[in-house]
């Protein structure tokens, strides 16, 4: 049976639901700093704006991701500016069947760990599994103790000329339901989507 890319339709518009954010970069250089943090795996890269930071701060990267569609517009931007980076498809559930080598740090960027198809801990065993002794695991989530303490029912995300997203939520004890909706402000294509996490 063939594996569903579920960011096929959206792959090539994904960066516009993205925000800057300076404090980002600050935020990476130091805890690695701290860490001594040399060799990276990005193991849910998506289009590869993170494999490029890092490259760009000096850490050797290394990107996996499970979409065809994402990689391939991350290889796209890797090969326009030049750098050399490493990326594969691979089930981040499975880690250490496609890579022998370890690495100093395992990052798991952009709520990647929430999405409804995760076994958690079979995840962090997977990075762990990767990991040099004394290395860092770093992921992020949107559930957070102020968000159940101060619920909000829906809020734009992104709202440009090309692209909005707005979250809503539903609140069940110490459970917080997020649907994501995408709306694409194109003339020649319009596509919306729709993605539930808990």
């Amino acid at each position: 049976m063939k594996e569903h890319d579920t960011y096929k339709n959206i792959a090539e518009y994904y960066d516009n639901m993205l925000q800057e954010n300076p404090e980002r970069k600050t935020f990476f250089t130091k805890i690695f700093k701290k860490n001594n943090i040399t060799s990276v795996l990005d193991c849910a890269c998506g289009t590869g704006n993170d494999l490029l930071m890092f490259n760009l701060l000096g850490f050797k990267v290394t990107g996996s991701d499970l979409s065809d569609s994402m990689l391939d517009v991350a290889k796209e931007k890797i090969k326009n500016n030049k750098v050399s980076i490493e990326t594969q498809k691979v089930d981040f559930h499975k880690l250490s069947e496609y890579y022998d080598c370890k690495f100093d740090a395992v990052v798991c960027l952009s709520n990647a760990v929430n999405e409804n198809d995760i076994d958690i801990y079979k995840a962090l065993n997977s990075f762990k599994s990767v990991l040099n002794k004394n290395g860092i695991i770093i992921f992020d989530q949107g559930q957070t103790d102020f968000t159940m303490k101060n619920p909000l029912k829906y809020f734009p995300e992104v709202n440009h000329r090309d692209f909005t997203r707005l979250y809503t939520m539903d609140y069940s004890e110490d459970l917080m339901k997020v649907e994501i909706f995408d709306f694409l402000h194109t003339e020649e294509k319009r596509i919306s989507g729709i993605v539930n996490f808990l």
